[in-house]
C-alpha cells in the first residue's frame, strides 16, 4: 500500500473513529486501526468486535492495500505532522510514514483475524439534520441510566413514526424525551417501530456531528444500527429486549399546573442548590400558592429560601425533588417559559415548554415528612 493524504483530514478520520477504541483490550485488534484504500480515498475502521466506526478519508492512492497499524500511535503521530503525509507499508510488516524531513517506521499489528463488518438489513431509515439529532440527545442523555444491572435502561428507547422520530431516555427517577418532526415511510402494517439504541454510543455520536442541516441517516434492522453521516459510518448492535412502557407513566391529567419564566426559575433553583448540597440529601422543597413559588433548602452550614412570582391554577401543593435532578431538567429546556404539572406530593412532576410537546420530562419527587 502507497497513499499520500493531508494530516488535517486523516486527524478528522481519526477523531471520528477512535470513539470504538476500548479500554480494556484483550485482543490484539482491539488497539488497532484498519487501513484500507478505496478508489476515493483512504478508509479508516477501529472496532472493539461488536461497534465498528468507519471514515474515508481524501487521499492519493499509488498503491492498493491494507494494514492494521496501533490507533493510538498513529492519531499522536499524525497529530503531530502537518501537510502532506505519505505512508507506505513494506513486506506486510512495517509502515514508513513521511512527512518533510520526518520518517517514522511502525510495526504492522497481524490483521489475519480482523472481523468483518456485516451489512444491516433495513427495517426502517430515518434521515434527520444533524442539529435535530445532536440537540435531541444532547436534551435527554442525562436521565439515561448507568447501571448494567439494568441494561435495558442504559439504551435510548428510539420510537419511529410516519410524521415524527421519539427519543426517551429513563433512569428510574426522571424521564427524557424529545420530539423530532419528519415524514417516514413505514412499513407496510407498522404505525409504530420500537428499537432500542445504546446509550453510551448514541452520546458519542451525537459529539461526532457537526452543528449544521445536512443530514444523518439511520438505518436499524431488528438488531443493529448503521448511522451514516458525512464520510463517517457507524455499526453497532441494539439492546435487546422490551422497554418500559413510559407512556403508562406519564400523567395525562393534573390538579396543580404552574407556569413560571424560565430563567427566573432557573437562577432560584441554582442558588438554592448551593445549600441543598451541603445537606445529606441535596434536597429542595417546594410550595406552589398566591401566584408564587418558594423554593426552600436547609443543611447545616446554613438555609435558603427563594421566592418567584409564577401563574398557578388548580390547588397548593408542597413537593420536595432531588436538586440535581431539577437542575438537569430545566437547564435542558431552551424556551422563556416553562410549565411544571403536579397531581400530588408523591407523584411525579412534569415540565414542558408552555405551548409545545417537543420536549417533555418528568421527575419522581422524594418523599419527606412535614
Amino acid at each position: 500500500m502507497q497513499v499520500a493524504f493531508n494530516a488535517n483530514d486523516f486527524k478528522h478520520g481519526m477523531s471520528m473513529v477512535s470513539y470504538a477504541l476500548t479500554a480494556h483490550e484483550t485482543k490484539d485488534f482491539q488497539r488497532g486501526v484498519f487501513l484500507e484504500t478505496l478508489e476515493d480515498g483512504l478508509q479508516l475502521t477501529v472496532t472493539d468486535g461488536e461497534v465498528a466506526i468507519r471514515s474515508v478519508v481524501p487521499a492519493a492512492v499509488k498503491e492498493d492495500g491494507s494494514a492494521l497499524l496501533p490507533a493510538r500511535l498513529m492519531s499522536e503521530l499524525i497529530r503531530n505532522l502537518e501537510g502532506n503525509v505519505e505512508l507506505e507499508t513494506r513486506d506486510n510488516k512495517r509502515a514508513m510514514v513521511k512527512n518533510m524531513g520526518s520518517k517514522t517506521e511502525l510495526v504492522l499489528i497481524d490483521a489475519q483475524d480482523y472481523p468483518t463488518v456485516a451489512p444491516i438489513e433495513a427495517e426502517s431509515v430515518t434521515q434527520i439534520s444533524q442539529q435535530s439529532f445532536k440537540n435531541a440527545i444532547k436534551s435527554i442523555i442525562f436521565a439515561i441510566a448507568t447501571d448494567e444491572t439494568r441494561r435495558i435502561l442504559t439504551g435510548c428507547l428510539m420510537e419511529t413514526a410516519a410524521d415524527e422520530v421519539r427519543f426517551v431516555c429513563l433512569d428510574g427517577y426522571r424521564l427524557a424525551m424529545q420530539r423530532v418532526y419528519c415524514a417516514h415511510e413505514m412499513p407496510k402494517g407498522r404505525e409504530l417501530l420500537s428499537h432500542i439504541l445504546p446509550g453510551a454510543l448514541v452520546g458519542n455520536i451525537s459529539r461526532m456531528l457537526s452543528d449544521s442541516e445536512q443530514p444523518i441517516t439511520l438505518t436499524l434492522s431488528k438488531t443493529h444500527l448503521l448511522a451514516e453521516f458525512d464520510r463517517t459510518k457507524v455499526y453497532s448492535p441494539l439492546i435487546l429486549g422490551e422497554y418500559i412502557n413510559y407512556r403508562q407513566i406519564l400523567p395525562t391529567s393534573w390538579t396543580t399546573a404552574v407556569k413560571a419564566d424560565r430563567l427566573l426559575l432557573a437562577s432560584a433553583i441554582q442558588r438554592a442548590s448551593l445549600i441543598a448540597r451541603e445537606g445529606s440529601n441535596n434536597l429542595l422543597r417546594l410550595k406552589i400558592e398566591d401566584q408564587a413559588l418558594t423554593i426552600s433548602a436547609n443543611a447545616e452550614v446554613g438555609t435558603a429560601t427563594e421566592q418567584i412570582p409564577i401563574d398557578f391554577d388548580g390547588s397548593p401543593l408542597s413537593i420536595a425533588f432531588n436538586a440535581a435532578y431539577l437542575n438537569d431538567v430545566i437547564k435542558n429546556i431552551e424556551t422563556p417559559d416553562l410549565s411544571l404539572r403536579f397531581n400530588t406530593n408523591v407523584s411525579p412532576c412534569v415540565v414542558s415548554p408552555v405551548n409545545s410537546n417537543q420536549y417533555t420530562y418528568l421527575i419522581l419527587p422524594v418523599r419527606v415528612s412535614d
